[in-house]
């Protein structure tokens, strides 16, 4: 087997380089939640990769409920994955999972189902949050550190020319954010990634816009918000600068 291959009889499907590095961050553990699981593949994988016993794939939507089930079904693992309709981690009990995989979805969700289910990642038996954020993930490690949760290891993949950030944390209470520059994570400047000269392009792009953009106000130009877009772009810049 491949990694990133479900294998189905004779048949293969590969479901791409964004989901394959998520799951080369989930951990060995015993049973898993995948949040808005869609067709449930992520699971799947898991299963055949030896790396979780059991999973629960929740979603709020009907539909990738139905299509999980019809995947579920079609590996015959209906013994070992649970399909649950429902929002976020309220699909879970305290307890009753080790990890939870948040794939997809902007950081602002992901905070939200973290504030509405405590009880769940708070749990001593809850030792593993995998995030791919598709935007804010500095508000991500800002969370981290509020939490108590370290970040540690963060990775950067490249699919249908887009850059995507994933986060791996685990429960480190007054754990603090290493870095300088919370757009970028930590982990990926000290080993060097090498799609990071890309994800510092994109984030210096972006600051730049966003000052030009405000430089035609004399108001906004005065504001606290354009300071720190400055600042922010003044470290995303000694980081690429660091680089040459």
């Amino acid at each position: 087997m491949h990694d990133g291959i479900l294998w189905k009889g004779n048949e293969t499907m590969n479901f791409g380089p964004r989901l394959e590095a998520v799951a080369a961050l989930v951990p060995v553990c015993h049973r898993l939640v995948d949040v808005g699981t869609d067709h449930a593949y992520l699971p799947v994988l898991l299963l055949q990769q030896g790396r979780i016993q059991s999973a629960i794939a929740g979603d709020v939507v009907p539909g990738p409920c139905d299509a999980a089930r019809h995947t579920v079904r079609s590996f015959h693992l209906e013994d070992r994955i649970s399909v649950r309709q429902g929002s976020g981690l309220t699909v879970v009990r305290p307890g009753e999972v080790e990890a939870a995989v948040m794939a997809g979805m902007g950081a602002e969700t992901m905070l939200q189902i973290l504030r509405e289910s405590p009880e769940i990642w708070q749990h001593t038996g809850f030792r593993h949050l995998i995030l791919q954020p598709m935007s804010d993930s500095e508000r991500l490690r800002h969370w981290a550190e509020d939490a108590g949760w370290a970040i540690c290891r963060e990775d950067l993949v490249e699919e249908g020319g887009r850059l995507y950030e994933l986060l791996h944390l685990t429960p480190s209470p007054g754990w603090k954010y290493p870095g300088g520059c919370w757009e970028v994570g930590d982990d990926l400047v000290r080993r060097n990634h090498p799609l990071l000269p890309a994800l510092l392009a994109e984030r210096c792009a972006k600051y730049r816009h966003l000052l030009e953009q405000m430089d035609k106000s004399p108001r906004a130009r005065a504001s606290e918000r354009y300071a720190t877009y400055r600042t922010i772009l003044e470290q995303l810049e000694a980081l690429e600068n660091g680089r040459k």
